[in-house]
């Protein structure tokens, strides 16, 4: 009995020890999962400008065919304009 009379003013203490763990569990998790949301949020961010800068790229580069295409076109109509040579001579 003695042993018990010593432990009664720390009953309280051992009570409040599981729910205080389990808050410390419970607050490790949430700030993990924010950091992890973090890492997401920059990740995200990073292949949002990758994609505009894509998008860019490709923009650029039907301009230049777009470009090419209307080259070739009048190359092709001053050929045809051209007179051609007799293969009879």
């Amino acid at each position: 009995m003695e042993a018990l009379a010593f432990l009664a003013p720390f009953i309280p203490f051992f009570a409040m020890l599981p729910p205080a763990l389990a808050a410390m569990w419970i607050a490790n998790r949430w700030f993990k999962s924010r950091e992890g949301r973090t890492g997401m949020d920059a990740e995200l961010g990073a292949l949002r400008e990758e994609l505009a800068a894509l998008r860019q790229s490709q923009a650029e580069l039907q301009e230049r065919l777009d470009f090419t295409e209307r080259m070739l076109s009048q190359v092709r109509e001053a050929r045809r304009d051209l007179p051609r040579a007799s293969a009879e001579k």
